[in-house]
């Protein structure tokens, strides 16, 4: 696949879940299965604790988007999670007006696979070291940059190591939610190299 070509047709709204798995993988992430997903909550609540979604709400999102929960294994262990996903304009108003639940997740405000979204979310980035945290990084920079660069990303930080991370790859604070950062859509059209 050529994901230049694809996401020159999708104009920045990707609405294909194999698109955001390829970029992932480039960065050595791999879709996870639901045990993988049970893994990936508990190492999540272990480095951002316990106020994170259930594994079945995981498992849900992973069922309905196909491709919102990535890992990075190194020598068998998982060292690194991804978690973000395309919203609707439901999932988008919610957001704005500070209604959107991120821990008990409405998987009725998530773009399905198929439709253009009104935003992307990143959910959950964890690592337990840098190369971990490095693919997570670059990964989330790589989605948005090929993929959503037309819709704004959202993403909230629940650290103050994730909120530096979240604003050294471009996000910044949003201007009436704190905690909730966004990376504005660009204005050029066209696929971004």
């Amino acid at each position: 696949m050529n994901l230049i070509a694809e996401a020159s047709i999708s104009d920045g709204r990707n609405t294909l879940p194999q698109n955001v798995a390829v970029v992932a993988a480039r960065h050595g992430l791999e879709i996870l299965d639901a045990e993988a997903i049970r893994e990936a909550r508990t190492l999540a609540a272990q480095l951002i604790g316990e106020g994170v979604a259930t594994a079945e709400c995981l498992i849900a999102l992973q069922s309905q988007f196909g491709a919102a929960l990535f890992g990075l294994r190194q020598e068998g262990a998982l060292t690194g999670l991804l978690a973000a996903f395309p919203l609707n304009e439901a999932g988008l108003e919610a957001l704005e007006h500070g209604a959107f639940d991120a821990v008990a997740l409405d998987t009725a405000l998530v773009a399905r696979p198929g439709e253009t979204p009104a935003a992307y979310y990143g959910w959950a980035f964890a690592a337990t070291n840098q190369d971990g945290g490095r693919a997570v990084m670059m990964a989330s920079v790589d989605i948005h940059r090929l993929l959503y660069w037309a819709v704004p990303t959202f993403a909230r930080a629940v650290t103050a190591d994730g909120s530096r991370a979240l604003q050294r790859i471009g996000f910044r604070p949003h201007a009436t939610q704190a905690a909730l950062f966004v990376i504005a859509p660009a204005l050029n059209v066209g696929a971004r190299t």
